[in-house]
């Protein structure tokens, strides 16, 4: 909610940048209104940059933390394995000496 605000507020200020240049910064001023106009674009475009990069990185996160979770469910699952076949093997040597 916070991004999507701060966002609508950059667009906000871009346009009212451009507007407020070419209608009253007409003349010697003109190159001054294009500059501030184009380092609120840049502003604008370097949040979405930004924004795209955190979400790629929240997602690759949850993506480690789900590949860590089914190692540990995997390994957790081959010591149980082991355990039993420890058990099945003693059983049947105890079997083989009766």
């Amino acid at each position: 909610m916070k991004k999507n605000l701060f966002a609508f507020l950059l667009i906000l200020l871009s346009l009212l940048e451009g507007w407020y240049s070419y209608t009253h910064l007409a003349g010697k001023f003109l190159l001054a209104g294009i500059f501030i106009c184009g380092v609120g674009i840049g502003m604008f475009l370097m949040f979405f940059k930004v924004n795209v990069k955190d979400n790629k990185l929240a997602s690759y996160k949850r993506e480690l933390e789900k590949e860590s979770i089914a190692s540990d469910e995997n390994s957790a699952r081959v010591k149980v394995l082991e355990q039993k076949i420890e058990v099945l093997e003693k059983a049947l040597e105890n079997a083989l000496k009766k």
